[in-house]
């Protein structure tokens, strides 16, 4: 049986690989449906008619019982590249502008900061440790 393992270990490695890799993809297709479905109103028209046609080839493509691994990643890795514009182009029409450098971007709500030195300079003298009952 050991024998057996140690002997199908490539194949049962390239066949998990395979399945990670269809996984991403399925759930690429959903992450990108549903965003551009949130932010239709944002996504400027031309971004839109580059991510259409590869969402429908990925989508396909993750449809087939055995799809290529080698080009399903390519795939996956072209839309990602377009969602991250989508995100990019979202987040400049909300009018949110970057981070300032070596800083954080503000809590949302108008929440004051953090006081300097953070939880980093806390000792860990104030927790309460508390047995369930």
């Amino acid at each position: 049986m050991v024998k057996d393992a140690e002997a199908n270990a490539a194949e049962d490695e390239k066949r998990k690989d395979a399945v990670e890799t269809k996984n991403q993809a399925e759930s690429l297709v959903y992450q990108t449906e549903k965003q551009l479905q949130e932010l239709a109103d944002k996504v400027p028209a031309d971004l839109k008619a580059s991510i259409d046609p590869k969402l429908a080839a990925l989508k396909e493509k993750v449809g087939e019982a055995e799809p290529d691994n080698e080009l399903l990643k390519k795939m996956t890795k072209d839309l990602q590249d377009e969602l991250m514009k989508v995100g990019q182009a979202a987040y400049a029409n909300t009018g949110g502008a970057p981070a300032p450098e070596g800083g954080a971007p503000p809590p949302p709500g108008g929440a004051p900061p953090p006081p300097p030195g953070g939880a980093a300079g806390k000792k860990p003298d104030d927790v309460i440790d508390v047995d369930g009952q």
